[in-house]
């Protein structure tokens, strides 16, 4: 560094005595012209600009203040002194008092080359504050600073100079709130804490189960169980499986191990080469060897020895112990049934296979084969023959005797065969209908309402009456004066009516569910029973509170012992929460009788009380008989005529298994014949079914193997003929072998190597359960497999570690004292059969909570040992033991406020000197970082300074490469990049018209967002300088393409290539910068040359005269914007500024206010004369003359920003050596101020300057 400085020197003094001769002194030359020309104004007395220039008498006065004498040389250059109506210089004169100040300048900035300036108390601007707390809390939605006071710009026209930084008591308070905010963000963790985009406990609780779901993606691919969960209906579980297809190609194909795990891998690949005979691996084993092994081999079996559990329940007394459990296919016998086809006969066969065993001499027992019919008595096969002959009879018997049998019902006195007249009776349900069985236990009193009495039987099967006024949740609500009744899971509550006399009925009621808050209902009807028959009024499924009406049905006859039943069942075999309140009232015009007005007052009187029954019936009732239409005609008024159709509708049909022969096929006396089929193993049997009994029939078998058999078997039935003995084994089809067999062993140790190497499921990635009406469990973790199959020790290390936090975070041990209390509660109110299940768990969960209470204290010393060491983080050095002492005295949560609210953390504040000399490192990291990434040092930086090592040239220029690559240099393009072209704010820009451009609001965040793109390309990829004026590319969005013209391909940011060819390229073609230096409605040439001229070229422009009148902002009728300007500086006082500004602008007027080209006149003539047109012209030309300048301008801003403070003239050699490094790379620039010693040093307490 001195070397340059030395040589500027040389440089400066050989030219300055060339320059100006030995009389050019400051007493003889300069001192008689300032008398002369400029004292008159700026004497002690005047002081015209609140300049005064007398008090300079000497050369030594004049280098203690250069300041005010870069502004006077700054006035020269301008031309504004001394004023025009004031005494003037010759050229003479100017050039010798413009070479003498020049020179004084240049030996000041020599002999103070580096002084790093003043120093300021600076705290963290706006975007400093907001960009740090994102990297300490790693949330990049925390915005803070929004509603703070807007930061001023100073220095070199950033936010981030020091001397505009300043504090004040309303800020302050902000500050507070703000950290009180960040603070409500931070999650307490078992080991520590972190921070959340969130301030919720149970968004919380969302991060930590994503977090795991996360973990779980890594290793499984997704799969889906469906549950039948009872009051919540069926719902998919969610899990996560092998990804079986990657790893068989990775094995098979040499495919991609990208994300497999190798543990996996080697156990796979060990147990498919292995040969140790295994009945289910053999089979993939060779399959493997052939190369042509995959996923559809393995699921089948997957699905045959695995199965899945509602999890609501896991470990009570009689739930299951885990989600996924393994099932071993294995059965003494096995039901097998079809359905039959109608109109033929139908050949079946009962096929057995040896399950892969060796063959042997093994026998198979098909037992009880038979038909079975809904409704309708079973027909065994064995009574085929008798009972075929025995029905034909009855049927013709029936036939023949139809109208003396149905003139009989009707009435009349003829002869009838009895028989038949019995079975027409029983099909019409005439007689006396049985009840039974009757619910036969008392309840005295409910547990907590003495006036809640009834009957009840097993499985919460109940009727029950309020007898008070008042309504009751027990916990199902009791509404006063009312009857509620209770299903079983697997029996139905009938409430029946025995009609004691014949008449004609009005039937009417409702039925609402008692459990309004969960349950999925119950199925309910309103039938009339006449006999073995069952005419169904009305049906349906009631959930929820609604009121579900049924009736008036008007004029029904029930005989004398027939029923009026109410039935409510259980819907899908849910009984849970099935409480339903019922009234049924029956009158015939006479007499009423009404459930709850009978039954409520006194229920304990009786079962049967009155007429009213208290019942139960299978949940899957008996079929109502559909009667023929001809016979339904007939009951509506019997007419010989209508029995003779009746008689016709049967002789075209009327099968064998018809209901009206039901009571023949039960009378029926089997002839001895045993009703069992033997066969061999393998080996089938043919059975042909004949049509006569077709006719909505099932058949249905039992196989049992023989107790000598050496071997398993696996049944079927089929329609054809197997072609050859089955001796392969079916993943679908449960194994037969008797206990006693001694190959049961062999498929146990078959089904547990395959499933020890392929669980169906790795882990159950829903991890809330919700499965069950009321779920006992928060949380269900079940990822045994996956740590045994795939994970190393430091991966299951980290899933417990998700998990703990998951645990901690949600406080579940202490919810789930709450969950079961609550689910204890419905126990002993709605299921008393699962209290004692559930009892069993409370010491263990209240333990649990217990525990974790301790564990909430035990944690409380490694947070607060978290935020101190997030405090070395946020004040960017090590703690002394005081402050450590000192912050560990509150708790965490406050601990972090006065963190994020001392000044250790707000200001950037270094250690005071005696001498000027070098930062710390810790000083240095602080500042290269606030520099580059506008926050804190990162872990490689605070490395480096701990150690020491940072400050090493090496080293800092390496770090200083490392970060212009990194992606936060983004802040570097927003902070310094779109301030210097003063385009910060286009995003946010409101000040153009909407009725001129109103696209401009969607497209300005795009705009903006090019320029900051464009200037993170040229950090990272450190490009020339010289590329913001003359670049060929940009970045483009598709809205941002449109507004170009230009062609691009997809949604996304794209570089765009050739981009001058569209007559853009660089900073002047940028729609954010061209939009920004416009009018609302109308471009603007003053603005636009304006911006040129000062901010890219750095250009003095005088201020204004006063008086000026202000442009309209619509062009004027027959004038071009171009025009209206040329008109405007036509004024004599403006023409001098006009000349040097507008030619810029007019040159980018073939763009409109928002940056669109446009057909314009583009021709111009720059002040020197030089003749350009258009934006290429006006780029070359700043390109080729303007060079230097535009080179010095940049680096005058870029180092402004980095030292947060206005350029010094002590700063002009580091300047110099900006802009004449060669190549003008950007990281190189960088560099060299990060390297100098104004970056690396800071000023002594009391001294101005270094000279």
């Amino acid at each position: 560094m001195k070397t340059p400085n030395a040589l500027i020197l040389l440089i400066l003094i050989l030219f300055g005595s060339h320059s100006l001769s030995a009389n050019d002194s400051f007493d003889k030359s300069i001192h008689p012209l300032l008398k002369e020309y400029c004292q008159t104004c700026h004497s002690r007395k005047e002081q015209a600009g609140e300049l005064e220039l007398e008090r300079f008498s000497s050369e030594t006065l004049v280098k203690q203040e250069t300041d005010v004498w870069e502004r006077a040389l700054e006035q020269l250059k301008l031309g504004e002194m001394p004023p025009r109506d004031a005494k003037q210089l010759s050229a003479e004169q100017k050039r010798k008092l413009s070479g003498w100040i020049q020179q004084m300048l240049d030996e000041v900035a020599l002999a103070n080359a580096g002084d790093p300036g003043p120093v300021v108390l600076r705290r963290l601007s706006n975007q400093e504050y907001t960009y740090t707390l994102r990297d300490l809390t790693e949330i990049s939605s925390l915005d803070p600073a929004h509603e703070f006071p807007v930061d001023g710009a100073a220095g070199e026209g950033f936010t981030n100079a020091g001397a505009a930084l300043v504090m004040s008591p309303g800020l302050l308070t902000k500050y507070l709130d703000a950290a009180k905010e960040v603070s409500h963000h931070m999650v307490l963790l078992p080991e520590g804490i972190r921070f959340s985009p969130s301030e919720s406990p149970r968004d919380w609780s969302q991060e930590s189960l994503a977090a795991i779901r996360d973990f779980y993606r890594q290793h499984s691919v997704p799969m889906e169980v469906i549950n039948d969960v009872g009051g919540a209906g069926q719902l998919k579980a969610e899990g996560g499986s092998i990804p079986l297809e990657r790893y068989l190609l990775a094995l098979q194909q040499n495919g991609d191990r990208t994300g497999l795990s190798e543990k996996y891998l080697s156990l796979l690949k060990t147990a498919l080469e292995g040969n140790q005979s295994s009945l289910l691996l053999d089979p993939l084993r060779e399959k493997y060897r052939n190369r042509t092994l995959t996923p559809a081999d393995i699921v089948p079996w997957q699905n045959a020895l695995w199965k899945f559990s509602p999890i609501g329940h896991i470990g009570t007394e009689q739930g299951p112990k885990s989600w996924q459990e393994p099932v071993n296919p294995l059965a003494e016998q096995q039901e097998l049934s079809i359905e039959l086809q109608e109109g033929a006969d139908q050949t079946l066969y009962l096929v057995s296979g040896n399950a892969g065993a060796e063959k042997n001499e093994d026998r198979v027992f098909w037992e009880n084969p038979r038909l079975v019919y809904k409704g309708r008595p079973d027909l065994p096969i064995s009574d085929f023959p008798g009972l075929l002959q025995h029905l034909e009879s009855v049927r013709t018997q029936v036939l023949s005797e139809t109208e003396n049998c149905l003139a009989v019902l009707s009435g009349e006195t003829v002869q009838a065969n009895e028989e038949a007249l019995a079975l027409w009776r029983s099909y019409l349900g005439i007689g006396e209908t049985k009840l039974e069985p009757l619910i036969s236990n008392k309840l005295e009193r409910s547990p907590d309402y003495e006036f809640i009495q009834g009957w009840t039987g097993a499985n919460a099967l109940s009727v029950l009456a309020n007898s008070s006024d008042a309504t009751v949740r027990i916990p199902g609500i009791m509404l006063p004066h009312s009857i509620a009744t209770h299903p079983a899971p697997d029996r139905a509550s009938v409430i029946a009516w025995k009609c004691p006399q014949a008449g004609e009925f009005t039937i009417r009621g409702d039925v609402v569910h008692a459990h309004p808050e969960c349950g999925n209902g119950v199925i309910w009807a309103i039938e009339v029973r006449r006999g073995h028959a069952v005419e169904t009024l009305a049906s349906g499924e009631s959930q929820r509170s609604q009121v579900i009406p049924f009736g008036p049905f008007e004029n029904i006859p029930v005989e004398a012992g027939q029923v009026i039943a109410l039935v409510i069942g259980p819907r899908d075999g849910d009984h849970s929460c099935d409480l339903t309140t019922v009234n049924l009232n029956i009158s015939n015009g006479t007499e009423s009788w009404d459930l709850a007005r009978d039954i409520s007052p006194h229920i304990l009187a009786g079962n049967p009380h009155g007429a009213w029954h208290f019942l139960s019936q299978p949940a899957a009732s008996v079929a109502p008989v559909d009667l023929p239409a001809p016979l339904v005609e007939w009951r509506k008024s019997p007419t010989p005529e209508k029995a003779a159709a009746v008689r016709k509708h049967l002789e075209q049909d009327f099968p064998l298994t018809h209901s009206l022969l039901a009571p023949a096929i039960r009378s029926f006396q089997s002839q001895g014949q045993p009703n069992r089929l033997e066969g061999t193993n393998p080996g089938s049997i043919k059975l042909t079914i004949p049509s006569a009994f077709t006719r909505e029939a099932r058949f249905v078998v039992t196989a049992r193997p023989a107790a000598e058999n050496q071997g398993g078997l696996q049944a079927r039935i089929q329609t054809s003929q197997p072609e050859q003995p089955v001796i392969t084994i079916d993943p679908g089809v449960p194994l037969l072998v008797t206990p006693e067999n001694p190959a049961r062993e062999l498929y146990l140790k078959s089904f547990e190597s395959f499933r020890n190497l392929f669980p169906r499921a790795l882990c159950y990635t829903r991890i809330v359960p919700i499965d069950e009406v009321v779920t006992l469990r928060l949380y269900y973790r079940e990822d045994g497999h996956l740590q045994r199959l795939m994970l190393s020790d430091a991966e299951i290390e980290t899933l417990d570690r998700l998990w703990e936090e998951l645990l901690f975070v949600s406080e579940a041990p202490l919810k789930q004292v709450s969950a079961f209390e609550q689910i204890y509660q419905f126990a002993t109110q709605d299921r008393p059969d699962l209290v004692n299940q559930f009892e069993s768990l409370r010491e263990p969960i209240h333990k649990a909570a217990a525990d974790f209470v301790q564990q909430q204290q035990a944690a409380d010393s490694q947070q607060r040992q978290a935020v101190i060491e997030y405090a070395a983080l946020a004040w960017r050095r090590p703690l002394t033991a005081n402050e450590t002492a000192e912050l560990s005295q509150y708790p965490p949560r406050l601990m972090l406020v006065r963190v994020l609210t001392s000044p250790d953390f707000l200001y950037r504040s270094e250690q005071s000197r005696e001498q000027t000399g070098p930062v710390s490192d810790w000083e240095l990291a602080t500042r290269l970082s606030y520099f580059l990434w506008s926050s804190l040092p990162d872990e490689e930086l605070r490395k480096l300074a701990a150690a020491g090592t940072l400050h090493n040239p090496d080293v800092l220029a390496s770090q200083t490469r490392r970060m212009l690559r990194d992606e936060k240099i983004v802040r570097l393009a927003n902070e310094f990049g779109c301030q210097w072209l003063h385009v910060r704010d286009v995003a946010t820009l409101d000040e153009k018209s909407e009725r001129h451009f109103p696209e401009f609001r969607d497209i300005r965040s795009d705009m903006q967002e090019e320029v900051s793109r464009f200037f993170v390309d040229l950090f990272q990829e450190d490009r020339n300088v010289l590329s913001l004026l003359n670049a060929n590319h940009t970045f483009v969005n598709p809205p941002l393409a449109q507004l170009y013209g230009v062609q691009i391909d997809g949604t996304d940011w794209q570089r765009v290539d050739g981009i001058q060819e569209q007559g853009r390229g660089g900073i002047l073609g940028f729609s954010a910068t061209l939009a920004k230096h416009s009018g609302a409605s109308r471009t603007s040439a003053i603005l636009r040359g304006t911006w040129i001229s000062e901010v890219i070229l750095g250009d003095k422009l005088p201020k204004p005269p006063k008086g000026v009148p202000v442009l309209p902002d619509d062009t004027p009728p027959g004038l071009t914007e171009r025009e209206l300007i040329e008109r405007h500086s036509g004024d004599p006082n403006c023409a001098g500024c006009h000349k040097r500004i507008d030619p810029y602008g007019f040159a980018l007027e073939g763009f409109d206010a928002i940056g669109r080209t446009r057909d314009a006149n583009t021709k111009t003539v720059l002040q020197d004369g030089t003749e350009i047109d258009g934006l290429a012209g006006l780029r070359q030309y700043l390109f080729d003359q303007r060079q230097d300048d535009f080179l010095k301008q940049f680096s005058r801003k870029l180092l402004g920003y980095a030292l947060g403070r206005s350029v010094q003239l002590s700063d002009q050699p580091l300047l110099e050596q900006m802009v004449s490094r060669e190549g003008h790379h950007v990281a190189d620039l960088v560099e060299l101020i990060v390297l100098s010693r104004q970056f690396r040093e800071v000023r002594g307490i009391g001294i101005s300057s270094l000279e």
